[in-house]
């Protein structure tokens, strides 16, 4: 990654994908995390702070490219050091990995020492960028602060923007995030201008902010699995949580079985993580009489699994009642699968006219939505036509926002 290259005193946190370690399937944002782990160690990065339970760790490049090991699973986790097992969590996966890179770690500290190893291992100063919403703390972000500048990713605002839709915690402490990033980075990073205008509007009137650099998120071209496509094949994808609203497909489905005869039934395949406050959507789902039948619940699965799925499905459906970029309707296009959306502008910036979208966000409307589209009743959008944006570009955007700072003298 050239771009990159061209940045001085690079350093990546990588303390999301050390959490995530040992988990099925990464997320949105750990699949974030990691393209930066790879794109900074392509480009000769040799500085990878991670927060561990007791402090930070400090990989150089050799440590770096062992964290894309365990976490790609082509390196093991191995076994718990002294230390973790005697405050009882050494079978715990990020305990076993955090052992694995203390020994490997160049420099190591407490908390409250971390001003002390930056001017150990950088006196020059640098160039810290966290993309995963993770270690945005005021110790962290204040010592980066201190003598450089600090880049961070911002995904989206929807604890603060929809607060009933996430975990009971999540809106204080990520406004708590959100606010201390604005008080002490440089940059940020905006996935979507629909991010970028929510921060906008979150910041107005701030005396004090970062410069904002919107860089859509690279999309893997995946190739097609040969095979036919079943028109009754539909995919749900991503964490089941309130906002990705599987509880208005389920209504949908409900629906559906009251108009069409068992043997025309489609089948709806639901990929996935569970999240949180779903207790009584999965209670639904795992009493649900059509479970097994024309509702599939398959948890998270491997990327390959997920490629097959879509390969085969004639739609994705992504109701999500909210999004800061949305990378599942992407991956289905570019295997050729209808993205049918709700009408987010989002979704208009990122896919334009290669989705179907439905802007009446009613049981009864994606029912009709679907009916139409197994009828061949909808013209489905030309899926050739869909504009992926590549790591790369995204890369040189960042570059050039930092760098072009940087010649003008500010911060």
């Amino acid at each position: 990654m050239g771009a990159l290259s061209q940045i001085p005193a690079l350093w990546l946190d990588v303390t999301r994908t050390l959490t995530r370690l040992g988990r099925r399937a990464p997320t949105g944002i750990d699949r974030v995390e990691l393209e930066y782990l790879k794109a900074f160690l392509d480009a000769g990065c040799d500085r990878f702070l991670c927060r561990t339970t007791r402090g930070y760790l400090l990989l150089d490049k050799a440590g770096g490219r062992l964290m894309l090991d365990l976490a790609q699973g082509r390196q093991g986790l191995g076994r718990a050091d002294l230390l973790s097992r005697l405050t009882f969590r050494g079978r715990r996966s990020r305990h076993m990995a955090e052992a694995t890179l203390r020994s490997v770690a160049i420099d190591r500290c407490r908390p409250k020492a971390l001003p002390a190893l930056l001017a150990r291992a950088a006196p020059q100063g640098w160039t810290y960028v966290n993309v995963g919403h993770s270690n945005l703390s005021e110790a962290t972000l204040s010592a980066f602060g201190a003598r450089g500048r600090s880049v961070v990713m911002i995904h989206d605002l929807i604890p603060i923007t929809h607060p009933d839709l996430v975990a009971d915690d999540q809106p204080a402490n990520f406004a708590g995030r959100v606010d201390r990033v604005r008080r002490f980075a440089s940059h940020v990073i905006a996935n979507s201008h629909a991010t970028g205008e929510a921060l906008d509007l979150h910041w107005h009137g701030a005396k004090r902010r970062p410069e904002t650099v919107v860089a859509h998120l690279g999309v893997p071209v995946l190739e097609r699995i040969a095979g036919d496509r079943d028109p009754l094949h539909f995919v749900m994808l991503g964490t089941i949580e309130p906002r990705k609203n599987h509880a208005l497909m389920l209504d949908a489905w409900d629906a559906l079985a009251e108009d069409v005869p068992a043997s025309g039934m489609p089948h709806l395949h639901i990929i996935g993580h569970t999240g949180w406050k779903v207790e009584g959507l999965m209670a639904r789902l795992n009493a649900h009489p059509m479970l097994g039948q024309s509702i599939h619940v398959h948890g998270p699965l491997p990327d390959a699994d997920v490629r097959r799925h879509l390969s085969k499905a004639s739609a994705l459906l992504f109701p999500s009642m909210t999004e800061g970029f949305g990378l599942p309707p992407l991956e289905a296009a570019i295997v050729g699968a209808t993205p049918i959306c709700s009408d987010l502008p989002v979704f208009r910036e990122t896919l334009g006219d290669c989705a179907v979208y439905v802007n009446n966000p009613t049981a009864y409307q994606w029912k009709e939505t679907i009916k139409q589209l197994i009828d061949g009743k909808i013209t489905r959008p030309d899926l050739n036509k869909v504009r992926c944006p590549t790591w790369q570009e995204h890369f040189e955007i960042v570059a050039d926002a930092v760098i072009t700072t940087d010649h003008a003298g500010r911060r």
